[in-house]
């Protein structure tokens, strides 16, 4: 039932557009003329964008997660209290906001630190910020943040008696993070892993209102020009689509290559 189920929501998703692309005029979107190649450039041309923000997010939300959650197992309480600090503060800020702020905040608060500050690095990209950079940061600490409670869940969810028998064999603790806890606790995180990475592509749409140059915010700008909106937004979802398509069957492959209990 529930196979019938995911293949009927597939059929759902590649019947649409066919359907739709009997409705409207999608001359000016496909290549073979003059306009039609400009414009299905200009719908295109944004993916290098939204995926380099995606990879960047998700890198260093994985990164910032897996730190995270190490911390939150701290034996020192101020450190799991920051964490935990960290995780609600971020889970509960609406994404839009963070990046506005960040984007348009961030540079005065910085601009107003000491004068022996300044020359700290990094200060002056963040002096300076650019929309793909705050889409990068906003994305990176939403991420993070849920990041943080997938590797905790992963990492908590291998048994006690294998950790013994790793220290019992004269493992050190790091190492059998490593060699026995990590590689457990990533196999069972791949299905909330991969809807924490499809939420975060998704989101990425979100840095176009700031200006970055991704595939929504090229769409937003090409909408205005030619007044199109029934075919060029049904290209952008064909787009995201498209991309979560690829990654989806990638987590699938990986969950039968390293299955949970392999």
């Amino acid at each position: 039932m529930a196979r019938r189920s995911k293949l009927g929501r597939t059929g759902a998703v590649l019947i649409l557009p066919l359907l739709l692309a009997g409705c409207g005029d999608w001359t000016p979107l496909l290549p073979g003329t003059p306009m039609g190649d400009k414009n299905f450039w200009i719908l295109t041309g944004g993916l290098q964008y939204t995926l380099l923000i995606s990879i960047y997010a998700i890198a260093l939300g994985s990164i910032i997660g897996l730190v995270g959650a190490l911390l939150a197992r701290s034996r020192f309480s101020w450190l799991r209290r920051l964490v935990w600090l960290y995780v609600e503060f971020f889970r509960m800020v609406p994404l839009f906001v963070l990046l506005l702020w960040i984007y348009y905040a961030l540079p005065i608060a910085i601009g107003e630190l000491p004068d022996a500050l300044h020359d700290l690095p990094g200060l002056e990209t963040l002096r300076r910020m650019e929309p793909f950079t705050a889409g990068v940061i906003g994305l990176s600490l939403l991420s993070g943040a849920f990041m943080v409670e997938l590797f905790r869940a992963g990492i908590e969810s291998v048994g006690r008696p294998q950790i013994d028998a790793g220290l019992a064999f004269g493992m050190s603790r790091a190492l059998v993070m490593r060699r026995i806890i990590l590689p457990q606790a990533v196999r069972r995180m791949l299905p909330p892993m991969t809807n924490q990475f499809i939420s975060t592509i998704k989101d990425s749409s979100l840095a176009g209102f700031l200006g970055a140059a991704e595939i929504t915010k090229r769409a937003m700008l090409l909408q205005t020009q030619i007044l199109h909106p029934l075919e060029i937004y049904t290209f952008l979802a064909l787009e995201y689509i498209s991309i979560l398509t690829i990654l989806t069957a990638l987590a699938r492959y990986l969950e039968r290559r390293y299955p949970q209990h392999g």
